[in-house]
């Protein structure tokens, strides 16, 4: 019995373990390692048929002056509801992942008319204005495996979209 008892606390502290891994703690989002996880098979394999898999980085513009205004547990209270908005918005798409800071990702299985869309509606997700700030997100995409062959070529090259599209609003 007590064997027993052992092994079924044992298991369920391993799954606690996992669990907290894959998590962002603030936001509840799947972090890095998952999203990582996550990518090694939609990167190597096509959609279903008439769809694609989509991967958009975000990073939060005008997030430092609001945490630098309104204090840090202010900050991380607006990532965490960012995060929530993110997450539904997402939910009949795929998923939502906070990658660390103030930069997020969301990847999808679309159609191709749906891109655009996913896109606004993800950067309107990490959007908020109030009394004093105003958070938007930059963003940048990858379609997989199309212009992307592995998880890290997707992250980079993402990542290099969304900078340049920073330039470009400035």
């Amino acid at each position: 019995l007590r064997l027993a008892l052992s092994f079924r606390d044992t298991q369920a502290s391993l799954e606690t373990s996992e669990r907290e891994a894959l998590t962002d703690p603030l936001t509840g989002l799947g972090n890095r390692r998952r999203l990582m996880d996550d990518l090694a098979g939609d990167a190597e394999q096509p959609a279903e048929s008439g769809h694609l898999r989509l991967l958009v980085v975000f990073d939060l513009d005008g997030f430092k002056a609001y945490n630098d205004s309104f204090g840090h547990p202010a900050g991380d209270a607006l990532l965490a509801r960012l995060g929530g908005r993110l997450t539904a918005f997402a939910r009949p798409y795929g998923a939502a992942y906070r990658l660390g800071g103030d930069e997020f990702c969301l990847l999808a299985e679309c159609t191709a008319g749906a891109v655009d869309s996913i896109v606004a509606g993800g950067s309107a997700a990490l959007s908020e204005r109030g009394e004093g700030f105003r958070v938007t997100a930059s963003h940048g995409s990858v379609l997989l495996p199309s212009e992307a062959q592995t998880r890290e070529e997707a992250l980079q090259l993402a990542d290099r979209r969304m900078y340049a599209n920073k330039s470009r609003e400035r």
